[in-house]
């Protein structure tokens, strides 16, 4: 089982960008990037959906203050082709 860690990041001004960043085994640490999504991204879209779905707020207001952040929430069997290097340390994110 390995887990795909992904960057999100804005991409315009009202856009997310998804890139997989690299993978791991180890479900304690993509319990962890896991935890930092939701306490930032996840709680800003959270607290905010009805006002990013009538646009009084912008998604873009969230990464003023944060560059990216990581998700580890895909599992797949096989990372043949997919040309991702295992992440060991979470604080090389």
């Amino acid at each position: 089982m390995y887990i795909i860690i992904t960057k999100i990041e804005l991409e315009g001004t009202d856009n997310l960008r998804y890139t997989d960043d690299g993978y791991t085994t180890d479900t304690s640490m993509a319990n962890q990037i896991n935890e930092a999504y939701d306490a930032s991204l996840g709680a800003f879209l959270g607290a905010n959906r009805t006002k990013l779905e009538l646009g009084d707020v912008s998604v873009s207001t969230f990464f003023a203050g944060t560059p990216y952040v990581h998700e580890a929430r895909t599992v797949v069997e096989d990372i043949s082709g997919m040309g991702l290097n295992e992440i060991t340390d979470i604080n090389l994110l």
